[in-house]
């Protein structure tokens, strides 16, 4: 199905100097002269509607909150009128820039961006191949965003192009309606492997780099990989009824080198992958438990932030951050379904789901101190933070399980938290707006009662509460169990050094490493009886002196080649442990609801 995803290689043209075809209309040019470069040429050819012209570049792509100012990559800025002389320009703030047009009509802007590191939200080229999200290149007249686009390559030979763009009047030329559908669809470039689906009656594109990870019969990464693509789709259209789009892409870029992170960013009608390429060499046992978990997550945003999005980011605005309290919606609820989908799907069984839970409950009761999600959510734009600036996926995945329980139980199972998202996109979405606290707080009193709804908000959402785990968990047949669990503790992280020895890395403020005045590069020998040789010494530690919190024992260490000997005491730190499982004693109609919860209904 390569024809209408627009992937054959062509000649394209260069940037036509008759830019402007209807009022308001902007051509951009991408081109790439020398991969090895890593800069990518971009220009932009706009009406001159005054004497002065103000352009900006977007200091942020939405969905990544945080201000990563691109104009920062931006080389060799130029200008010029349409006919070719040069133009005066100078710079107002950090991603605008000021142009003399004078009396031309037509203004051109040049420029290089650099590309050269791997980023969700920003732009990669390789000798072989290159990625880019608009809000990286595309520049707009400040505060102007509802003018259309087209998009034209000029690329190395036997170079494709995959973009959600749509297709122009021309070959090779891409459009968009407005500024928004512009910057919401990253590109590949360049050498790829791609496949397509039919999924929820809707065909859903593939496209990866390096291509050798996506060839037929290599390994089972295509088959798994498109196969569960289909199966998310088909379980999302039970959801809402329909696709909010016509066609849909999921582009991956697999790194061979060294990675620090892997993850994906939403867009409309497409999402961006970046992953370790080990992923896809060993897919029977990565994909289940990250990929599918990618994939779905990335999938349900189609519908969950694309479009059913907080009144604070409609629309969204590129020079500024936009704060919402509702990111434990847009991102915690659709962490929720991404696991449900895949529950549903067949991908995973009951008991993936629940360990997915159980992680989500670890992660938020392993925080420093409890924070509301509204907080999270408003806290995403700093890094670093106190607590998990990502807090509200956790948290917010767990409220999302909660209110669906308590919604299907207040109704006797005939709603569930899958009406009022379909409410939110019928009622706002539909109808060209974003939703409020309030919005989504009335939606959900309808099946729950306002008072019920007021008082979770009040203790859960803006309240910082622990969270009602067992008794709502119980009302769909799930028991959920804590341990307390004392031990010894004693306060500190060694690493094996190249002479063999145990090397003190960090020492935890008022432990018994710290009373023993241990300090960082000390090569740690002896805890009590215990000796320091292996990485299992911290379990032998635990073991040997499980009762004997108070005791008196010698920690022994070496520092500038002295051996110090010093005298401790043992000390302990509680730890919680947690469970979940289905609970076969309960009664029927509440293992009912379990089974609908997970397999839809």
């Amino acid at each position: 199905m390569e024809g209408w995803l627009g992937l054959s290689a062509v000649a394209l043209i260069a940037l036509c100097p008759v830019a402007v075809r209807a009022q308001g209309s902007v051509d951009y040019l991408v081109r790439v002269e020398d991969p090895a470069s890593k800069l990518y040429h971009v220009e932009a050819l706009l009406s001159a509607t005054e004497d002065t012209l103000l352009v900006s570049l977007p200091a942020w792509t939405p969905g990544h909150y945080e201000l990563e100012n691109y104009a920062r990559n931006v080389r060799h800025f130029v200008v010029s009128a349409g006919g070719g002389n040069a133009l005066r320009w100078d710079k107002v703030d950090p991603d605008t820039w000021r142009i003399i047009s004078l009396d031309a009509e037509q203004v051109r802007i040049a420029f290089d961006f650099l590309a050269d590191s791997v980023s969700l939200s920003g732009s990669l080229l390789t000798s072989d191949f290159g990625y880019f999200n608009g809000t990286n290149f595309f520049v707009y007249p400040e505060g102007i965003h509802d003018f259309s686009a087209r998009v034209r390559f000029e690329l190395p030979e036997g170079w494709r192009v995959a973009t959600e763009l749509a297709d122009g009047d021309e070959h090779g030329v891409y459009v968009a309606n407005d500024y928004h559908e512009l910057v919401d669809s990253p590109t590949v470039i360049g050498h790829f492997g791609s496949d397509s689906v039919m999924g929820d009656s809707r065909w859903i594109r593939m496209a990866v780099y390096p291509e050798s990870y996506f060839e037929r019969g290599r390994s089972r990464a295509r088959e798994m990989a498109m196969a569960a693509l289909a199966e998310i789709a088909s379980a999302s259209h039970d959801l809402f009824g329909e696709p909010p789009y016509d066609r849909y892409t999921v582009f991956v870029y697999l790194e061979e080198g060294q990675i620090t992170y892997a993850g994906g960013l939403e867009h409309a009608n497409s999402h961006l992958d970046v992953m370790p390429a080990a992923i896809f060499e060993h897919p029977v046992y990565t994909f289940r438990q990250f990929f599918y978990r990618l994939l779905s997550h990335e999938y349900y945003h189609a519908w969950n932030v694309k479009r059913i999005r907080p009144a604070a980011l409609w629309p969204y605005e590129y020079d500024r951050q936009q704060y919402t309290p509702l990111l434990w919606v847009s991102e915690g609820i659709t962490d929720y379904y991404a696991h449900l989908i895949l529950t549903r799907s067949g991908l995973w069984g009951e008991n993936e789901f629940l360990l997915a839970v159980r992680e989500w409950i670890i992660s938020v009761e392993g925080q420093p101190v409890q924070e509301a999600v509204e907080d999270a959510s408003l806290n995403t734009w700093i890094d670093p933070t106190f607590v998990d600036r990502y807090l509200y996926y956790d948290k917010g995945a767990l409220l999302g399980l909660l209110l669906d329980i308590m919604i299907r139980a207040a109704t006797e199972d005939r709603r569930s938290l899958d009406d009022v998202m379909r409410t939110l996109y019928r009622e706002h979405y539909l109808r060209g707006d974003g939703f409020t606290t309030d919005d989504f707080l009335s939606h959900l009193g309808e099946h729950i009662g306002e008072e019920t709804a007021a008082a979770f908000f009040r203790d859960y959402i803006d309240g910082r509460k622990p969270l009602p785990y067992e008794e709502t968990l119980a009302l769909a047949a799930l028991e959920f169990r804590v341990d307390t669990i004392v031990e010894p503790f004693f306060g500190v992280q060694v690493a094996r050094g190249r002479d063999g020895r145990s090397v003190v890395r960090q020492v935890v403020p008022g432990s018994a490493a710290a009373q023993a005045g241990l300090r960082l590069r000390d090569h740690l020998k002896w805890v009590g009886t215990v000796k320091v040789d292996d990485e299992n010494w911290g379990d032998a530690f635990k073991r040997t002196y499980a009762d004997s919190a108070s005791q008196s024992l010698t920690v022994v260490f070496e520092r500038d080649d002295r051996e110090i000997a010093r005298q401790v005491t043992v000390r302990t730190k509680t730890r919680y442990e947690y469970s979940l499982s289905a609970d076969a004693e309960a009664g029927s109609a509440l293992r009912e609801r379990r089974r609908r919860m997970l397999e839809g209904g």
